[in-house]
C-alpha cells in the first residue's frame, strides 16, 4: 500500500473508525521516530503493515515491467533501489525493493492507457503519498515539474525527510509560486486549496491517489474531487468496498460528473476486488 489518509479533522465526518484507524498509525509513527533510528523507517511495522505491498503481487508485477519494451532503456535503471530507509530488497530482484517495483508497476499502467509519460507532466497532486517513493519514482523518470503531496502531518514530515535524505527539492510553502520546481509536502487543507488556485493555469496537470481517496470518509473525498475537477490527467487505484463504502459506485458517480474527461477503468487481476483508473481530459 502507497498511500495514507489526508487531515481528515479539517472537517466533520462519520466514518470514526477510520480516523481512528489513522489517527492509531500516526501515533504508531510519533512514538517510533522518537525511540527508533528514522534511518531505517521502512523496517518499522507501521510504514510495512500500511504501506507494503503482497509478495504475490510484486512476482506478477516485476515479470509486466521485463515484458516491456524499455525495460532496459528505462523501467531497469529506474528501479535500482536507493539505501535511504534501509528498504528491505525484494528477493528475486535484489537489487529493488517490492515497494518501487509496485509503485513502478502503477505509472506503467497508466503510461499504457494513455500514451503519455509523466516526465512531460507539468504539475502533479499526489493525494496520500505513503513515504514519498511514487514521488521520487516520478522524479527519477525525468519529471521536472511542482509535484504536491498531501497527507497527514506526521506522514507529510516522513515524507519531506525521505525526500530530503534522497537529496531531492523540497520546497517552502511560503514561498511557493506557479510553475516551481520541487516537491512541497502539506497536510493542511486550506493551503492544500491555495496551492491549487496558484497552479490551476499550469498545463499537463495530473492527480495521483493510489488507495488513498478510496480509503478516505466520502465527505471528505468530495471536498478533494471538488478541489480536482479541472485536471488533465488521473491515475487512481481503489478497493472495491471500504469500511462498508461501496467504491464502484461512488467513482461511476464522479466519472459521470465529468463529462470532458475519457475514462478507462479496469479490475487489478492478481489484487482481486481492486481496479484502476485513468483519466483523460
Amino acid at each position: 500500500r502507497d498511500s495514507l489518509r489526508p487531515m481528515m479533522t479539517d472537517i466533520n465526518t462519520s466514518s470514526d473508525t477510520t480516523n481512528k484507524r489513522w489517527s492509531k498509525h500516526e501515533t504508531r509513527l510519533a512514538y517510533l521516530a522518537i525511540h527508533d533510528n528514522p534511518r531505517r523507517f521502512l523496517r518499522w511495522d507501521v510504514i510495512q503493515y500500511t504501506m507494503f505491498a503482497t509478495r504475490d503481487a510484486i512476482k506478477l508485477e516485476l515479470a509486466y515491467l521485463k515484458s516491456l519494451p524499455d525495460w532496459k532503456s528505462n523501467w531497469k535503471p529506474i528501479l535500482e533501489e536507493s539505501h535511504v530507509g534501509h528498504p528491505p530488497p525484494y528477493w528475486r530482484y535484489p537489487r529493488s525493493s517490492g515497494n518501487l517495483i509496485h509503485h513502478a508497476y502503477n505509472v506503467a499502467q497508466f503510461q499504457e492507457k494513455t500514451k503519455m509519460s509523466v516526465r512531460d507532466m507539468d504539475y502533479i497532486f499526489e493525494f496520500g503519498g505513503g513515504y514519498g517513493n511514487t514521488c521520487r519514482l516520478i522524479h527519477d523518470m525525468g519529471f521536472t515539474g511542482t509535484y504536491v503531496l498531501y497527507d497527514l502531518p506526521g506522514f507529510s514530515a516522513l515524507q519531506e525527510f525521505y525526500l530530503k535524505s534522497l537529496g531531492r527539492k523540497v520546497l517552502n510553502p511560503s514561498s511557493i509560486h506557479s510553475g516551481q520546481s520541487g516537491t512541497l509536502c502539506i497536510s493542511n487543507l486550506n493551503l492544500l486549496e491555495s496551492i491549487i488556485r496558484i497552479n490551476s493555469k499550469i498545463p499537463n496537470s495530473m492527480f495521483i491517489a493510489t488507495w488513498s481517496l478510496s480509503e478516505t470518509p466520502l465527505q471528505y473525498r468530495e471536498t478533494i474531487t471538488s478541489l480536482i475537477s479541472d485536471f488533465q490527467t488521473y491515475l487512481i487505484a481503489s478497493q472495491s468496498t471500504y469500511d462498508e463504502i461501496d467504491n464502484i459506485g461512488f467513482f461511476q458517480k464522479w466519472r459521470e460528473s465529468q463529462p470532458n474527461v475519457t475514462w478507462q477503468s479496469w479490475q487489478i487481476e492478481h489484487l482481486g476486488r481492486n481496479f484502476y483508473m485513468v483519466g483523460q481530459r
